[in-house]
C-alpha cells in the first residue's frame, strides 16, 4: 500500500477536502486550523456543513465499526465557531485580464472565488436580484438559513469580486458583448427549469412546480395550498416542498415516489425528519392523471414494480392497479433541466436539451475563451459537485490566460477497507445525536431545525476519527529487530525479508511502535518526531523564560483536553499535548529535567475504557518505570516524575 494513499472520505469528496486534517484539528480543540484547512478548497463551509450530500460519510471507514464520522456536522461546527474571525485576505490584482462569470450560484461563485484569489478581476452577472442560485431560492430556511448563505457569499465578495444582479444573458447582454470587455467568460447558468410528468390535466390550477413554490416562500410569501397536498418526486426538493407545506398549515401532505424508500435521492435523515413532522410517503406509486373542475381535486395513480437488474431497476406500471386520491394541490418535483436556449450562440455550444456542450472536464467550449460548468453542463447535481465544477473551470481559465499546459489529473490511490480483525479490536462509540428543535416548535416556523454540535459534542465526535492513512511508516533505518511486531496492540506490523512492514491502511495511529523502536526507524505522520520535539522544546523554553528554576512540565492527552483549559490548571506548569500518551518515550520524560525542570507530570485519560488506543495505560507505566530507573542512575529524585490520575498523584 502506498504511503501516499488517500483516505476514502477525501477521495469520495468531489473537491478532495482534507477531511482527516480538519477533523483531527477539531479533535485536539484547534478550530481555527480546522476552518483554514476547509477554506483552502471550499468557499461554502457553512452551507456544505448543512446541506451537503455527504459522499465522504458514505465512504468513511468508521462505518465498518459503528457509524461514520459526522463529517458535515463537524464542518458546520468549525464554520459557525469561527464566524467572527477574519477569513480571507483580499488579494492584489496580479493580472490585467478581466473575467466574466454568468450565474451567481455555487459553481459560478466558486470560480469567482478561486480566480479572485489568483489575482484576477472578476465580475459575476446574475439574472436574479440576489446571488446564490438555488441556495438562496430553492432551499428552505429551516434547513439553510438565508443569513448563512449571505455570509458565505459576502466572504467571496470581500475578495474584490463584483456582483451585477438583475442582468440576464440573452436579454441584457450576449456572449459577444462580454468578449469585447472580458478576456474569458464562465457560463454557470444553473438548472431551474422543472420537468413535467406526461399526465393528463397537468395544466390545472393548483398544480405548481416545487422550484416555483420554494422560490415564493424564500421571497417571504406564504402560499397556502390547501389541507391535502401531494408532492410528486423523491429528491431533496420534494422533501423540502413537503416539509414547507407542513409549516404553512397543510395537515395532510404525501410524497409520492415511483421507486422504493431505499432508492430515494433524498437523504435518510431528511426523510426521517419529514416523517416526524407528519409527512406521509407513498412508494412504488406514480401519477397518471390530474382531474378537477376549476382546479385539481383528484390524482389518479398507478402502482409500480421494479423490473430488470443492474445498478438501478426500472419502475414498471402494474396493470390494473389504478386508484385515486384526493388532493387540493399537487407539487411537481420530478427533476430539472438547464435553460440555455436564450444564448445567441446556441447552435455552437448548446445541446438539444438546453445543456451546454463542453469539450472536456474543465468546461472548455467551442468558443475560444468561453467556458461552462455546473448544472447547465451536467444537469442538476449536488452543491458540492457544482463547487467542484467551478474549481475546475477557474483552474482551466487561469491556464488558458497564462498559456499554461492543461492540469494533469491522477486518480488517487485509496486506502482499502479495514480488516475484520482490526474492526473487532476498535472500541465502539456512536456519534452524538444532533440537537434539533422539538417537532411541535419547528412545524410552526421556519427556524433552523438542526441546531449544530456544541464544542463538547464536536470534539467527542471528531475523536472517533480513525485518522486513516496518518499512521506509522518504516524507514530504511530499520534494523529488522521486529520489536514493532511484538508491541503493536492491533497486530499490524509483520516481519519482512529485510525489514518490518506496516500496512498503512490498517495502522491505527497509536504510535506505540514508534516509541518502542530502538532504531528510531518508525515515523507517525499524525505527529512526527520533529513536531513532537518542537512542542516539548517550546514548552520548556517558555517555562524557563517565565519561571526559571521553578517550573514543571506536564504531558496530557490532547484528545482528553480538547475543549478544556488544561494548560490553565496550574500557572507554574507548562503543558505538552499528545495524540496518545503511549507515544511519550523515555527521552521526552528525561529531557525536561536536563533543562532544569523541577518535575514532570503525566495527566492520563480519565475515561480509559473509552480510549481507542488499545493498551495505552500499560505503555505509559512502562515508559515511566524506565525513565525513573534512568533518573536514579543519574542522581535525580525519581519521585519528581509522576503520573496523575483524575488530579490524584500516583
Amino acid at each position: 500500500m502506498s504511503i501516499s494513499a488517500m483516505p476514502p472520505c477525501q477521495a469520495a469528496c468531489p473537491i478532495h477536502t482534507d477531511v482527516r486534517g480538519y477533523v483531527s484539528a477539531i479533535a485536539r480543540g484547534d478550530i481555527e486550523t480546522a476552518i483554514k484547512i476547509i477554506r483552502q478548497v471550499n468557499p461554502f463551509p457553512s452551507i456544505c456543513g448543512r446541506i451537503c450530500t455527504r459522499a465522504c460519510e458514505s465512504a468513511c471507514r468508521r462505518g465498518q465499526i459503528d457509524e461514520p464520522i459526522a463529517i458535515a456536522s463537524l464542518k458546520r461546527f468549525a464554520a459557525d465557531e469561527t464566524r467572527a474571525l477574519p477569513q480571507l485576505r483580499r488579494p492584489g490584482l496580479y493580472y490585467t485580464e478581466k473575467i466574466a462569470v454568468v450565474g451567481g450560484g455555487p459553481s459560478g461563485l466558486t470560480a469567482a472565488h478561486d480566480l479572485a484569489l489568483l489575482g484576477y478581476k472578476v465580475v459575476v452577472f446574475d439574472a436574479e436580484n440576489e446571488l446564490g442560485g438555488m441556495l438562496s431560492r430553492g432551499v428552505p430556511e429551516y434547513r439553510l438559513p438565508r443569513h448563512i448563505v449571505r455570509e458565505d457569499i459576502n466572504c467571496i465578495l470581500s475578495l474584490g469580486v463584483e456582483a451585477r444582479t438583475g442582468m440576464a444573458l440573452g436579454r441584457d447582454f450576449t456572449i459577444e458583448d462580454l468578449m469585447k470587455e472580458y478576456q474569458a467568460v464562465f457560463l454557470a447558468l444553473g438548472s431551474e427549469r422543472s420537468l413535467f410528468p406526461k399526465c393528463k390535466g397537468v395544466e390545472l390550477p393548483g398544480i405548481i412546480t416545487a422550484v416555483e413554490f420554494l422560490k415564493q416562500v424564500s421571497q417571504g410569501q406564504r402560499p397556502y395550498l390547501g389541507n391535502k397536498v401531494v408532492v410528486i418526486g423523491g429528491g431533496h426538493t420534494a422533501v423540502d416542498a413537503a416539509r414547507t407545506c407542513i409549516r404553512l398549515g397543510s395537515e395532510d401532505v404525501t410524497i409520492m415516489y415511483r421507486r422504493t424508500a431505499g432508492e430515494m435521492p433524498a437523504g435518510k435523515a431528511e426523510v426521517k425528519e419529514a416523517e416526524h413532522e407528519g409527512v406521509k410517503f407513498m412508494y412504488l406509486t406514480a401519477p397518471v392523471e390530474f382531474s378537477g373542475r376549476g382546479s385539481v381535486k383528484k390524482v389518479k395513480c398507478i402502482k409500480m414494480r421494479l423490473s430488470g437488474e443492474g445498478r438501478r431497476s426500472k419502475p414498471v406500471p402494474l396493470e390494473g392497479s389504478e386508484f385515486e386520491i384526493e388532493a387540493e394541490a399537487a407539487i411537481l418535483a420530478i427533476g430539472y433541466n438547464p435553460k440555455a436556449d436564450t444564448i445567441k450562440e446556441v447552435e455552437l455550444i448548446s445541446g438539444k436539451s438546453g445543456t451546454i456542450v463542453v469539450k472536456d472536464d474543465t468546461g472548455t467550449t467551442n468558443l475560444r475563451g468561453v467556458f461552462a460548468g455546473g448544472d447547465v453542463v451536467s444537469g442538476p447535481l449536488s452543491v458540492i459537485h457544482a463547487i467542484a465544477s467551478g474549481k475546475r473551470a477557474a483552474d482551466a481559465i487561469h491556464r488558458y490566460l497564462r498559456n499554461l499546459p492543461p492540469k494533469e489529473i491522477e486518480e488517487p490511490a485509496v486506502l482499502r477497507p479495514l480488516d475484520e480483525k482490526i474492526v473487532n479490536l476498535i472500541v465502539k462509540a456512536m456519534r452524538p445525536k444532533m440537537p434539533t428543535l422539538p417537532v411541535k416548535e419547528r412545524i410552526k416556523s421556519f427556524e433552523e431545525v438542526n441546531l449544530g454540535y456544541n464544542r463538547e459534542q464536536a470534539t467527542m465526535e471528531a475523536q472517533r476519527c480513525l485518522n486513516c492513512g496518518a499512521g506509522a511508516v518504516i524507514s530504511d533505518d530499520c534494523v529488522a529487530c521486529f520489536n514493532c511486531v511484538l508491541v503493536c496492540p492491533y497486530g499490524v506490523p509483520v516481519a519482512g525479508e529485510e525489514k518490518a512492514k506496516i500496512d498503512i491502511s490498517q495502522c491505527q495511529v497509536c504510535g506505540i511502535c514508534a516509541a518502542e523502536c530502538p532504531a528510531s526507524a518508525i515515523e507517525v505522520s499524525l505527529e512526527t518526531k520533529e513536531t513532537s520535539r518542537k512542542k516539548l522544546k517550546g514548552a520548556v523554553e517558555n517555562a524557563k523564560k517565565e519561571k526559571p528554576g521553578d517550573f514543571t512540565i506536564k504531558f496530557y492527552c490532547q484528545y482528553e483536553a480538547a475543549g478544556k483549559s488544561v494548560e490553565a490548571k496550574e500557572s507554574s506548569k507548562y503543558g505538552v499535548g499528545k495524540p496518545c500518551m503511549a507515544r511519550i518515550d523515555v527521552y521526552q520524560l528525561i529531557h525536561p529535567f536536563e533543562e532544569g525542570s523541577k518535575g514532570v507530570e503525566l495527566y492520563t485519560c480519565e475515561n480509559k475504557d473509552e480510549c481507542r488506543f488499545k493498551g495505552c495505560d500499560e505503555w505509559i507505566l512502562r515508559h515511566v518505570e524506565r525513565a525513573k530507573k534512568m533518573l536514579k542512575d543519574i542522581g535525580i529524585d525519581a519521585e519528581r516524575l509522576k503520573i496523575v490520575y483524575e488530579d490524584k498523584e500516583k
